[in-house]
């Protein structure tokens, strides 16, 4: 099972390609497949990357959900697939990341690479370390409120 943790910067190169980190690479590589999957997080300016398994449990979880024959539901699943894009780990380590992508996570020449659950979000730095801020001023009250809540089923 896919399990991203960590907190890692790289730098873009002239053709907006960026290596991997080194443990996030280990793991993405025992899927077997060097395909990717890239698109924007649907709630904060950064870039969720998947490796084909996990992205393939997303589009199957996004279906169950979804009744595709209703207008407004299929236009948004719609939306979320046609904003995705495929990219491919070289035998380097280093993904390219569309220019569309970039732009739309406000990446210019360093990424942080955030490993969470199965999936790695690519943020700019500046937008990624103003999260956080806002997240640990919170943090001790939204523990007590997050983690008391009954499950969600």
């Amino acid at each position: 099972m896919e399990d991203y943790t960590g907190n890692i910067g790289a730098k873009l190169d002239t053709q907006g390609r960026v290596p991997v980190p080194v443990v996030f690479r280990r793991i993405l590589q025992q899927t077997g497949n060097n395909t990717l999957y890239i698109r924007p997080d649907t709630y904060r300016k950064c870039l969720v990357l998947y490796s084909l398994p996990a992205w393939e449990a997303e589009k199957s979880k996004w279906r169950e959900r979804l009744d595709l024959l209703d207008e407004e539901e299929s236009g948004f699943y719609e939306c979320m697939i046609s904003d995705t894009q495929q990219v491919e780990m070289d035998s380097v380590g280093r993904i390219q990341i569309p220019k569309c992508s970039l732009q739309s996570a406000g990446i210019t020449g360093e990424v942080r690479f955030v490993g969470v659950d199965n999936t790695i979000k690519l943020w700019n730095p500046d937008h990624y370390d103003e999260f956080i801020r806002i997240s640990r001023e919170n943090f001790k009250a939204n523990a007590k409120r997050f983690l008391s809540k009954p499950k969600a089923e």
